[in-house]
């Protein structure tokens, strides 16, 4: 008999994932952090403009799954482009956005830079989660979607966590990424696919 645990072999499917950012809210006018998932941002009138046109946009991309992290602008994002496609949407927090700890929670995007500015992909408060932590937590949900029957995903998320995504892909490093560098804006997309626990 072979012993094999089949629930964590890897995936040798390809799984065709296409990373969006959420659509304009507050905090992004404002450019301040929020990273409490529970904290009722909604999208502002042009977030859900880009929302909308993100969904009629990959009309026919052959999408069979949305993934949305658990915050409600991610959410929002994610039913408003839906209208457009008309597929099941399930919520996953390892989408979601890092966590910068509970003493950066409505502080300035610049205060949090300036906090892990000596090591920006490794830094992170006693509460919160490095850049690394949370790259790691995005390939995790890469190698999850794999395992699925979905060949082709739709995955709402954050900015930091496109960031990681473009790491992945070869595209930067982890230090620029961590910095902002590029930081792909609202309801812009990344696409790869993945295979062997690769993504490009």
């Amino acid at each position: 008999m072979f012993n094999i645990d089949w629930l964590h072999e890897p995936s040798r499917a390809e799984t065709r994932i296409l990373f969006a950012r959420h659509g304009q809210y507050l905090c992004n006018l404002n450019d301040t952090c929020n990273c409490e998932p529970g904290t009722p941002y909604d999208l502002t009138d042009t977030g859900r403009e880009q929302a909308l046109a993100l969904g009629e946009s990959l009309r026919g991309e052959g999408i069979e799954l949305i993934i949305s992290s658990a915050f409600v602008r991610a959410r929002q994002t994610a039913w408003l482009a839906n209208q457009a496609l008309g597929l099941p949407i399930v919520v996953n927090s390892l989408a979601n956005e890092n966590r910068v700890g509970s003493a950066l929670e409505g502080r300035t995007n610049a205060e949090f830079q300036a906090m892990i500015r000596p090591d920006p992909e490794n830094t992170a408060a006693i509460d919160g989660e490095s850049f690394v932590d949370m790259k790691a937590r995005i390939h995790r949900l890469m190698l999850e979607l794999q395992r699925g029957s979905s060949r082709t995903v739709l995955v709402i998320s954050h900015g930091w966590a496109l960031q990681a995504v473009r790491v992945l892909k070869g595209e930067l490093d982890d230090r620029s990424a961590a910095q902002c560098v590029g930081m792909p804006g609202n309801c812009a997309l990344i696409e790869g696919v993945l295979r062997d626990a690769r993504f490009g």
